[in-house]
């Protein structure tokens, strides 16, 4: 899944992603929505059949690059350990 930036202000961010699944945006937006300093994180798409998914995430007194980069960053440690639980269990 590939994302593109269409506005990315200090405060502001919106990522526009290739695909019509909302799955990891919505995630991304889950996560980002219980972090300190995020005023608004939420998916808008203009169409679900056609329309591509965007991420828009506002920030108060955080870079919102920042915050999202956090964010992605504990998910993905977080999957590694289910992965490693997993693998455990085989």
């Amino acid at each position: 899944m590939k994302a593109e930036l269409v506005k990315d202000e200090s405060k502001e961010l919106i990522l526009e992603f290739d695909e019509n699944d909302t799955t990891i945006p919505e995630l991304l937006a889950g996560r980002l929505a219980n972090e300190d300093g995020v005023e608004f994180a939420g998916v808008a798409q203009d169409h679900p059949e056609v329309g591509k998914p965007r991420l828009v995430i506002k920030t108060e007194g955080k870079r919102a690059i920042t915050v999202l980069s956090k964010a992605i960053e504990e998910i993905d440690g977080e999957l590694d350990d289910l992965k490693s639980q997993l693998s455990k269990k085989k």
